[in-house]
């Protein structure tokens, strides 16, 4: 079996507003085989020193990416980095909890034409629950042209950041599993 890389991103203020990562990220360690989350889960502005890392990984290894509301809206920004550096490294998948209106948005801003075709697998769980005031609504969208990447996304109404969720932790690593081919 292939190394397998997972890397997860903080929502905005990490470690003070965001334990549901620090969960995610332990669940994956006890869940998935053989993975190496390295110094997960990083700051939501640390796309570029998870994308340095994904960089320096040999092309046989998996790598799968979670985030949370700003990490979740970075999640593809870090595919789409990678993708710029090295069309032939592969993001087996990525997925976000409630990616943030205020950050990246990938099919929207013009800097990040969003999720690239080197990304396989993506899900993300957004909400359009009032209470949130429209954070964790965003949607991600695939970059015009990509026919490879299978999208999912569906929305949970629940409270923001929504990582705490069980049900979708246990969607996304059940999805993990496949990706991987725990």
């Amino acid at each position: 079996m292939p190394n397998v890389h997972g890397f997860d991103l903080y929502g905005m203020w990490g470690p003070v507003t965001d334990p549901g990562a620090r969960t995610m990220t332990q669940r994956m360690k006890a869940e998935l085989p053989n993975i190496n989350t390295h110094a997960s889960p990083y700051r939501d502005y640390q796309v570029n020193d998870v994308v340095a890392l994904i960089l320096s990984l040999p092309l046989t290894d998996k790598v799968i990416i979670v985030g949370t509301s700003l990490g979740a809206s970075n999640t593809p920004v870090v595919g789409a980095y990678v993708y710029l550096q090295n069309k032939a490294r592969i993001i087996n998948g990525i997925w976000g909890f409630q990616a943030s209106i205020w950050g990246a948005q990938a099919g929207i801003d013009t800097a990040y034409p969003g999720i690239t075709p080197n990304v396989q697998f993506a899900d993300l769980a957004y909400s359009t629950n009032p209470i949130n005031a429209g954070l964790g609504a965003y949607v991600w969208k695939k970059s015009p042209g990509n026919t490879v990447t299978n999208l999912y996304t569906f929305d949970t109404f629940d409270v923001h950041p929504g990582d705490g969720n069980v049900k979708t932790q246990d969607r996304f690593l059940c999805e993990m599993k496949r990706v991987i081919g725990a």
